[in-house]
């Protein structure tokens, strides 16, 4: 008899389990997967798309193969969460699942390195966690980025933001002064 007595603790474990799962970036606001890939523990990947460049060292997610995919969401629809006198002009999420467990990887072994280039992107360039939540929570990341602004001729500019990226437990959002 005394020997069955834990099963209705391990019962409650599992529920708890089950209820504490990732929340999913594409019902938070970043409903499109614009690159998805996989990527075994050896893997050192750079994926460029558009302004945004990822830079993935091996190791990254530890000693399993994984699918890591990047989500983002409608800068108009951010918008409404960003700081007053700021314009949002990227919005995106990761979304890394372990290929052996089918788990989330939240926090990853090693960080991975955002790379953002724009016209646009000036020292006064923000960039911002997401806690994926309704409504979202958007915070300053505590962790300020880098900027450069490389003068390109009399008038033109390209501005770079680079952050590096310790998990995928929030989305960001990168934003300059509104006009």
């Amino acid at each position: 008899m005394r020997r069955y007595m834990w099963l209705p603790v391990l019962g409650i474990g599992l529920a708890l389990a089950q209820t504490a799962q990732a929340p999913d970036p594409t019902q938070y606001g970043f409903p499109q997967v614009v690159a998805s890939v996989i990527l075994n523990p050896w893997d050192y990947l750079r994926l460029g798309l558009g302004p945004l460049v990822l830079t993935v060292p091996d190791k990254a997610f530890g000693q399993d193969p994984v699918r890591l995919e990047l989500l983002v969401g409608d800068p108009a629809y951010w918008q409404a969460y960003a700081p007053k006198g700021e314009k949002v002009v990227y919005a995106f999420a990761l979304r890394v699942t372990d290929l052996k467990t089918g788990e989330r990887v939240l926090r990853f072994a090693r960080p991975l390195h955002l790379s953002f280039y724009s016209e646009e992107i000036g020292e006064k360039a923000g960039y911002y966690d997401v806690v994926l939540a309704n409504p979202p929570q958007v915070s300053p990341n505590p962790v300020k980025p880098a900027i450069r602004v490389y003068p390109l001729r009399s008038r033109h500019q390209v501005g770079w933001l680079s952050h590096p990226l310790a998990g995928a437990t929030v989305g960001w959002l990168i934003t300059v002064p509104a006009p």
